[in-house]
């Protein structure tokens, strides 16, 4: 999806205005809206990768941190071995949101411990995570990260969100978002290991895929992760 102009207090109210008549919803904006109780905006980082949860935090992020007055946020971008359309979809997304991205290469483990290095004011993080992916059937919407890992609470508001809630959400506010995901990835990964959903392959045309969106069983979604 192209990005153009710019993310303004605008279509921050639209979302939120929206999102309150979203139980689901509604319930990651408080949850955001308590991250700015407990923490100052240059306090929190978020996770991004140009994935599509993490996109659907980011644009609901933006909308709660602008209305409060908080016009760019500071997003950590890991990267190991990207493809180009996620690299060029980071740097568009870093333009329309006015976020401040650092980059820093994996493993994530040692590409956060410099950043807690470099910035000492940070304390929290806003993550993409959902409740199934890999490691993430306990986790809360608060949790501070294990014993073995840089000290920082993981904030993660989309939590219980399906693989559906996200989708219905980008496309419901025509949220920009990764290009691969039209051409049938659904989960994105390194690139050496990432290839579109087989599940969204066009009967005869074996190299057309239908779009991530149109993808109906959750549960398929990692289809395409090697």
């Amino acid at each position: 999806m192209v990005l153009n102009d710019q993310f303004c207090v605008e279509k921050a109210k639209a979302v939120i205005e929206a999102g309150m008549q979203s139980p689901h919803v509604r319930y990651s904006i408080l949850i955001l809206e308590e991250a700015l109780g407990r923490y100052n905006g240059n306090e929190i980082i978020l996770s991004f990768n140009g994935g599509k949860d993490c996109t659907a935090v980011l644009h609901l992020a933006a909308s709660v941190f602008l209305l409060r007055g908080i016009d760019s946020m500071t997003c950590l971008y890991v990267t190991g071995d990207p493809f180009p359309e996620v690299d060029d979809f980071v740097e568009k997304a870093s333009q329309y949101y006015n976020l401040n991205v650092i980059r820093k290469n994996k493993p994530i483990k040692t590409a956060l411990t410099a950043l807690l290095n470099e910035n000492k004011t940070l304390k929290a993080g806003l993550m993409g995570v959902r409740r199934g992916d890999p490691g993430s059937e306990k986790l809360q919407p608060f949790q501070l990260t294990d014993s073995n890992w840089p000290h920082l609470t993981r904030i993660s508001p989309i939590l219980d969100w399906t693989y559906r809630n996200v989708w219905d959400f980008l496309l419901e506010h025509q949220v920009p978002y990764c290009s691969l995901y039209d051409r049938g990835y659904t989960s994105l990964g390194e690139r050496s290991k990432t290839f579109p959903n087989p599940l969204l392959q066009i009967p005869n045309s074996p190299s057309s895929y239908r779009p991530a969106y149109s993808l109906i069983d959750d549960s398929t979604e990692r289809n395409g992760r090697g």
